[in-house]
């Protein structure tokens, strides 16, 4: 059966009235329309239209100077991926589709980040010959408005069964929103800090992983909002509690099933190939950083002694480290420990599959991967094993990214350039904003 047909056929079956089309921009926000199911058939054929400079925004909502995008350029057109129909069950009578972005000619349009993915995959996947997969490892806080300040919904401890039952309302709802709108999850944990939780999405082919991540952004928010709790991907909320991160496992198998990147003779459990992928992602990895970890606050999360990595280096069942091979018996594949919630996935997902393939071009050796913590090295240990530290700020890491021409030719120029530009406008802003501890700690000594 045609997918097209098999929409109009859930739609008429579940009642569904109106659809959400949009697609997501390089500061990691959703831009969506609500949209009529009458308007079904031209949104198939002719996509529906956003204006192109809405990609020129930041996430302040500020349209940058000297954008690439501006008011003469027009607009794109979001053409519904009918395989990614979902009936959202917090909403009434309401389905969405994620959406390839296309130009009036209806070709792929050169800023779409989702068609980014899908031209880089294409060709790793060619590369390898298989199949990459993708999970995602989401962390998050629940937080409570109390006297106008933001703390977290409990006090409960690290991987607490009160953590679960306290917030059990909550998560539960969440599980059924994602479970019904197609997505599976393997498990929750109540994580590090007080009201923060894991939730690890069951790994999928990359672009629909990236586009089951998207979901958890909207929807983490959304449930929290209906049970009276704010929900926020915030890198680190409070100074003195752990930071939240997103860590992404990649694999890879063939059409038979077996794991492309698996080769049980090696010590690591990886084969050559796969090696050389570490070393892509290693080559690249304060670039990579730079599109993990895309917001201000990020950068409060990354340091040594953090239980996140600060240092670009990569290690087997070493959780200090950047990159992570995991255990054998869990199945060779890797995991990037480097992003947060506040990244866009399509763009993520694109830029670890691109500096994986480079490596695997280049033959790209890792290295022997680091077996102590990588959080008590001194600097001296670090010179002598050749291993840096990843940027310490958003500035550090756009300026990373700005000169790494290679990776930016394989994520395509248009979407390299524009978020370089506005993630400077983020840096500029909050250079500029001047905040309570400042002026306390300040005023009285100057």
């Amino acid at each position: 059966m045609d997918t097209k047909e098999k929409v109009k056929q859930l739609i008429e079956k579940n009642d569904i009235e109106f659809l959400d089309i949009g697609y997501m921009d390089y500061a990691a926000l959703s831009r969506i329309r609500t949209v009529r199911v009458d308007q079904l058939d031209s949104l198939f054929d002719q996509g529906l239209n956003f204006f192109a400079g809405m990609m020129s925004f930041n996430a302040f909502d500020e349209y940058i100077p000297n954008p690439m995008y501006g008011i003469g350029d027009g607009d794109f057109f979001a053409i519904p991926d009918p395989s990614t129909f979902a009936i959202l069950p917090h909403r009434q009578n309401t389905a969405r589709m994620f959406c390839d972005l296309v130009d009036e000619n209806g070709e792929p349009w050169h800023g779409c980040p989702r068609q980014a993915l899908k031209r880089v995959l294409k060709e790793a996947e060619a590369e390898f010959g298989g199949n990459m997969s993708l999970a995602f490892e989401q962390e998050a806080y629940l937080l409570n408005e109390v006297g106008g300040k933001l703390v977290s919904a409990d006090n409960t401890h690290c991987f607490s069964i009160e953590g679960i039952q306290m917030q059990e309302k909550f998560l539960h709802e969440f599980v059924k929103a994602m479970e019904e709108a197609g997505v599976k999850i393997e498990k929750i944990s109540s994580e590090y800090g007080p009201g923060q939780f894991e939730i690890n999405l069951k790994y999928a082919h990359a672009v629909r992983a990236a586009d089951e991540q998207v979901l958890f952004m909207q929807l983490f928010k959304q449930i929290a909002l209906e049970n009276g709790l704010i929900g926020t991907l915030m890198p680190k909320p409070f100074q003195d509690l752990s930071g939240s991160g997103l860590h992404v496992h990649i694999s890879m198998f063939n059409n038979d099933g077996k794991n492309v990147f698996e080769d049980l003779a090696d010590p690591l459990g990886l084969t050559e190939q796969a090696r050389y992928f570490v070393g892509g992602l290693l080559k690249h990895a304060r670039s990579l950083v730079a599109i993990g970890a895309p917001s201000i606050n990020s950068y409060k999360r990354l340091y040594p002694g953090s239980f996140a990595p600060a240092q670009v280096c990569y290690g087997a069942r070493n959780r200090s480290t950047l990159i992570r091979v995991t255990e054998k018996r869990r199945g060779s594949r890797f995991e990037f420990r480097g992003a947060d919630g506040t990244c866009n996935p399509y763009l993520l997902a694109a830029a670890l599959v691109a500096a994986g393939l480079d490596g695997v071009k280049e033959k790209l050796d890792p290295g022997e991967p680091l077996s102590s913590d990588a959080g008590i090295l001194t600097e001296e240990e670090m010179k002598r094993q050749g291993i840096e530290w990843i940027p310490s700020s958003l500035d550090e890491a756009i300026t990373e990214l700005a000169g790494n021409k290679k990776l930016g030719e394989m994520l395509g120029r248009h979407i390299w350039e524009e978020f370089i530009k506005v993630k400077r406008t983020e840096v500029e802003k909050a250079a500029r904003h001047v905040t309570d501890w400042e002026r306390a700690e300040l005023s009285r000594r100057f």
